[in-house]
């Protein structure tokens, strides 16, 4: 841990923040809404999984349990959860572009 952030919490904020830009690339690629967000929405799942294997305990563990609490899966919320929820493709492109705060932080 650095401080108080694990270690690679700056990385996976910066890679998150990329999808952004790939989202503009898909676009001005002429890639519809749609196909944008299934696809950053599957990257952002990856990208989360990824860094919270290597998240040390006991913040991975409040980290699996707020998710699970907040979305009923330990991945997070599926992109068939925002839907139902009424979020458009874009708010889900938008979603998958951000980062949430670290839990016990003000980030």
């Amino acid at each position: 841990m650095t401080g108080d952030r694990p270690e690679g919490r700056n990385r996976y904020e910066a890679f998150v923040r990329e999808l952004a830009q790939r989202a503009n690339t898909l676009r001005r690629d002429g890639m519809d809404a749609e196909t944008i967000a299934r696809t950053l929405h599957a990257e952002r799942r990856a990208l989360s999984t990824q860094f919270k294997e290597i998240t040390p305990e006991p913040l991975r563990t409040v980290i699996h349990d707020r998710t699970v609490a907040v979305y009923g899966d330990p991945l997070g919320p599926t992109v068939e959860f925002l839907r139902a929820r009424g979020k458009d493709w874009d708010e889900i492109i938008d979603g998958a572009t951000r980062h949430g705060p670290l839990p016990g932080s003000q980030s």
